[in-house]
């Protein structure tokens, strides 16, 4: 059974959204996503809610969620990890045949939080990872063993964060557009060396909502689908001390799960427009060749500016990524299309200090059945 994206909807992104609490946040998304994808959201039935307790502040917070997007007594179900984690298990929920719509929502309220590192800080083991130093120490480490081992160095990291965050310029959804120099950004305030404050995405506030359906459903209903080709995750140890730090292991299981789905062998050939997870600048690299893309030239790498142009929205960063995808796909990027873009690779990382991912892969026209 084919499943097609019906409809998106995206509240934010903000440095900061005091008019707005998160539950309000959702709620447009999701009027937005719904108006988008021809229903009502009685039509519905059932939604996977992206979202941590921990991070929301108070515990079982997926039990408001009925309430923003319009699901009152139909079950919900929690995934707590990237964005792209909640579509897989959509995907899945609608292949089984019980279902026909399902919504997906996302959400950041990062300004809420007053100590945003604490809570990367207690996602460490207490006992040998939970160091007296900034939690960011992890990702200076993961990009010295990257450099080492292969060609890139630190004007390449720089040159990232510099790309994404002046390409986010034509995004109007990007609140961290801005022109730096290499220079700039390597001679900013160390965070952790050889990481710089500019190459950490800063956070921001935003709600993502998707609606999916099958592929009768949205060709009788949405506007403009888009279709599921792919889709796939993976991750690597839970223990840091066992990973090999230089690469990820759980990019590289998810893109394969999701590619071969899609039936695509070589991705830098045969899709159109990429999304990769750039929360560290050295991430963006370090992913795409874990993705088997290495050092090809990509020039629809990221046209939405990434994580370090619209903000690290938590659980939220994949659909971020996911929308923009959407509207590539549908000619409706603005200033940041890509001509003819027909195929997207979307990736999410879960953040540090996992090593957890997932790849989606999108098409405009279904290519088979």
């Amino acid at each position: 059974m084919g499943v097609a994206v019906m409809g998106v909807g995206m509240c934010g992104a903000f440095p900061a959204s005091d008019g707005l609490s998160y539950r309000e946040l959702i709620a447009r998304a999701a009027q937005m996503a719904y108006r988008d994808a021809g229903i009502v959201p009685s039509q519905l039935d059932g939604a996977v809610s992206v979202e941590e307790d921990f991070v929301s502040g108070y515990s079982i917070a997926d039990e408001y969620v009925p309430d923003q997007l319009g699901v009152p007594r139909k079950p919900v179900y929690t995934i707590c990890g990237d964005f792209l984690h909640g579509f897989g298990s959509a995907v899945m929920q609608i292949e089984t045949g019980r279902f026909e719509l399902v919504v997906v929502e996302a959400y950041s309220k990062a300004s809420n939080v007053l100590h945003k590192d604490e809570l990367l800080h207690f996602a460490f083991d207490p006992i040998t990872e939970r160091l007296g130093v900034s939690p960011h120490y992890l990702a200076a480490l993961e990009m010295q063993h990257f450099l080492a081992g292969s060609g890139f160095d630190l004007d390449d990291v720089a040159e990232v964060a510099r790309r994404n965050r002046e390409i986010a310029l034509d995004n109007p959804l990007a609140p961290y557009g801005a022109r730096t120099t290499i220079e700039d950004i390597l001679e900013s305030r160390p965070v952790a060396l050889p990481l710089t404050e500019p190459m950490i995405a800063r956070h921001a506030d935003a709600a993502v909502v998707v609606v999916l359906g099958t592929d009768e459903a949205a060709r009788r209903l949405a506007r403009k689908p888009v279709f599921v080709a792919g889709t796939g995750w993976g991750s690597a140890s839970s223990i840091v001390a066992r990973r090999d730090l230089g690469t990820s292991e759980g990019t590289e299981v998810a893109a394969g799960l999701a590619l071969a789905e899609a039936g695509v062998e070589d991705a830098a050939a045969e899709c159109d427009v990429f999304y990769v997870s750039d929360l560290y600048a050295h991430r963006q690299l370090l992913h795409m060749d874990a993705l088997g893309l290495g050092d090809a030239e990509l020039p629809a790498l990221n046209p939405d500016g990434g994580c370090l142009g619209m903000g690290d929205l938590f659980e939220a960063n994949g659909g971020a990524r996911l929308y923009d995808a959407v509207l590539q796909l549908r000619g409706e990027a603005g200033a940041h299309q890509i001509e003819d873009a027909g195929v997207a690779l979307v990736h999410g990382w879960r953040g540090l200090p996992t090593d957890s991912a997932a790849v989606a892969v999108l098409e405009r026209e279904r290519r088979k059945a």
